[in-house]
């Protein structure tokens, strides 16, 4: 069996399999990715263990009870006689209680672990629109290399019928034996073609796939007569401005500021005085060198007012001072730069989805005017007035243009997606609209 037959009949039990299953479309895939992809799932995790930041910090301003107990065997020996001695056990319980009254270091680290929470939450709400383009991305690339397949295929076609003819004109006489040789030489490369073609289309399947946690075969295709959306509004300086105050790596780095902030004053305060309430409470059982202790067992108690005033330690508080200083100093620098990351990024994706617009009416008109050329092309071939490679380049022109054109609708839509993340207007909505503009299949 020849590589083409075996090529066919593979492609024909892919689109048996393919007609057979059930189709999936964005929105259905981007369910399926925020409840089984690994990446959105750890930084979720991640998230969640974030959180207990604050009730550690929380629990350094509430009261800790201790609970101590232990038993005790001493053996006393004279020193010159080791084989006389006695032996006494002591065994003892304690309960402790300290409540801090005025802490003020522990104050500032509780209020900078909120905003380290709140950073974790913009960590997984990055995550969730960083998943949201991956899957996007993954999905049209599914879709493009089904197109690059079925163009090749049909290409396949259109010259296979080429060289048919070819082959007739040349038995009649009317034409060389180069067109021919032309024909075919194209159809072999189309085989290889194919071949990459259809490898290629698995490992794009296999992307989407492990983001969504099952195999993927039929997508709802791109509406070919949707009309794309333009970025609303269309003034490029109210999406620069808006990603400035929006972005969520330019709010990440206002947080990040804060609790800097915060971490500077907890070292400044290490040199404040703490007041804490300490209370005890135990008893103790004791059995003497001179013989067993014949009073009851009493249950002593205290409660106190105890002030700490840190005196001196060794330079280490005014070095994590300066330290923290300058480290404020560059989450100040990183917030300027996210700021500045974030106008870059709107204005590149605001760019490219104009010029992705302007591209799509190019290519839509070239695709028209290719459709003609091939047409008049074979008229002119029939009658004898062009030559078979003149056929050959229209058809091959005709459906490149058409791969351009689909590649340039997927990249503009996404695109449009990447803008809205830059300027922190992303939402589940988008999504659900561009789902919109996909073909609904059976």
């Amino acid at each position: 069996m020849s590589i083409r037959l075996l090529f066919i009949l593979a492609l024909s039990l892919w689109a048996a399999a393919v007609r057979a299953t059930p189709s999936l479309d964005l929105w259905q895939a981007w369910q399926l990715a925020l409840q089984r992809d690994p990446i959105y799932a750890a930084q979720r995790a991640n998230t969640q263990a974030n959180q207990e930041q604050i009730t550690q910090a929380r629990a350094k301003l509430f009261p800790s009870i201790e609970a101590v107990a232990s038993a005790q065997h001493n053996d006393s020996r004279r020193a010159s006689r080791l084989n006389q001695g006695r032996n006494s056990n002591l065994t003892q319980w304690q309960l402790r209680l300290s409540q801090p009254l005025l802490d003020l270091n522990a104050i500032a680290q509780f209020e900078r672990s909120r905003y380290l929470a709140g950073m974790a939450v913009l960590d997984l709400e990055n995550a969730k629109h960083e998943l949201a383009l991956r899957v996007t991305q993954a999905y049209f690339d599914v879709l493009s290399a089904q197109d690059t397949l079925l163009s090749l295929q049909a290409q396949y076609n259109a010259i296979e019928q080429q060289l048919l003819a070819a082959q007739l004109a040349f038995e009649l006489g009317g034409a060389t034996i180069t067109d021919t040789y032309e024909a075919q030489s194209r159809l072999d490369l189309l085989k290889a073609q194919q071949i990459t073609a259809q490898s290629f289309l698995q490992n794009k399947q296999n992307a989407l796939s492990r983001m969504i946690g099952e195999p993927v075969h039929t997508l709802a295709p791109l509406n070919p007569n949707a009309i794309l959306p333009a970025p609303e509004p269309a003034q490029l300086d109210a999406w620069t401005t808006q990603a400035s105050l929006s972005n969520l790596f330019v709010a990440k780095a206002n947080l990040a500021v804060q609790a800097q902030r915060y971490q500077l004053q907890a070292s400044q305060r290490e040199h404040t005085p703490t007041v804490s309430l300490e209370a005890r409470s135990g008893s103790q059982s004791n059995q003497g060198i001179y013989g067993p202790n014949s009073s009851p067992r009493a249950l002593d108690s205290s409660i106190a007012i105890e002030l700490s005033i840190p005196l001196y330690q060794g330079g280490a508080i005014s070095s994590r001072i300066r330290e923290n200083a300058s480290v404020l100093q560059q989450r100040h620098l990183e917030q300027e730069n996210a700021r500045r990351q974030a106008i870059e990024s709107t204005q590149n994706h605001f760019s490219n989805v104009t010029a992705g617009l302007l591209q799509i009416q190019a290519l839509e008109a070239a695709a028209q005017s290719s459709s003609a050329s091939v047409q008049a092309n074979q008229t002119a071939y029939e009658v004898g007035v062009r030559i078979n490679i003149d056929v050959l380049n229209a058809q091959q022109q005709h459906y490149e243009t058409q791969r351009a054109l689909a590649q340039a609708r997927y990249q503009t839509l996404i695109q449009g997606l990447a803008l809205k993340k830059a300027a922190g207007q992303l939402q589940d909505s988008d999504l659900d609209q561009l789902n919109q503009l996909l073909l609904s299949t059976p």
